[in-house]
């Protein structure tokens, strides 16, 4: 079971305490992954990201070298759980878009359908086999180790300043994107996003439940963040393999098109997400909480 900090005791001591939770729940992942690689996989993954965007928010009470290799080691654990799960989200993508637009239907789309399942047969999660799973959980378990040179903080203010300036990149970060056509913008400001929400997930137990709704708010926002970079991914994925398509140019921009148009419509909701998460200053969001 997942620890949660607590107002009482020893902060600094709470805070190790939740770190070797979250990393006990990635090994624990990983042996679930044994039998169900599919589910097991997705959530160890997710809890990388989590311990990931907690190293960030206790960086300044860190070595430098040590956070940049804890962010390495978790990065590096979930670059190998990739696997085929990339080309398995592109297929529900694709399969999501056909379902909300009848019209696409028809011979490109099923061309379309068949290139893309093809790819998911490359690399799959379920034969790497349960030894792989097994030496990256022991991995994973021996990384729990003590903190020994972190000077972790003593109290809740302390993480105060980091936490403002945590914030203050999100908010930076979607007027960027809005402003933008670029993907990596938008990109940028999902990681950002998704940085503050563990964050403040993590923190909830500190600032009571009036923060619940904030939390649940940045959740659904990182969610629409996701679909849309789904979208981006597939959009990307089809262009570098125009050619092993095989698609005539009119059906190939009309699958583009068409991908594009969600993609934007997904962005916009994002930002119009975000629009009441984000529009305080810095020192105005911390007082609110």
């Amino acid at each position: 079971m997942r620890y949660r900090l607590s107002p009482n005791g020893n902060f600094a001591k709470h805070l190790r305490r939740l770190m070797r939770s979250i990393n006990d729940d990635i090994a624990l992942s990983l042996l679930r992954a044994c039998r169900d690689p599919e589910t097991g996989v997705h959530e160890a993954r997710k809890g990388c990201k989590e311990i990931r965007a907690m190293l960030r928010l206790v960086k300044p009470h860190m070595d430098n070298e040590d956070f940049s290799d804890n962010q390495s080691f978790y990065k590096e654990v979930s670059a190998k759980l990739s696997g085929n799960r990339d080309a398995l989200v592109r297929t529900k993508t694709w399969n999501s878009l056909l379902a909300e637009m009848p019209s696409l239907q028809g011979a490109p789309a099923d061309t379309v359908a068949g290139f893309l399942s093809s790819q998911t047969q490359l690399d799959p999660l379920a034969e790497k086999g349960s030894d792989f799973f097994l030496d990256l959980a022991l991995e994973v378990d021996a990384h729990n180790k003590e903190p020994k040179n972190w000077s972790l903080p003593k109290s809740l203010s302390d993480l105060v300043p980091n936490l403002k300036k945590i914030y203050q990149k999100a908010r930076k970060a979607e007027k960027k994107a809005r402003e933008s056509e670029e993907i990596e913008d938008f990109h940028e400001f999902r990681k950002r996003s998704k940085d503050l929400f563990y964050c403040l997930r993590i923190l909830r137990p500190m600032f009571g439940k009036g923060l619940k709704s904030k939390v649940s708010q940045l959740q659904n926002l990182t969610e629409t963040q996701g679909d849309a970079n789904d979208y981006a991914v597939l959009r990307d994925f089809l262009i570098d393999h125009r050619e092993a398509l095989e698609l005539d140019e009119k059906d190939f921009e009309l699958v583009k098109n068409a991908i594009q148009a969600k993609l934007h419509n997904l962005q916009d909701r994002a930002h119009s997400e975000a629009k009441h998460l984000l529009s305080e200053s810095p020192g105005a969001f911390i007082k609110l909480l």
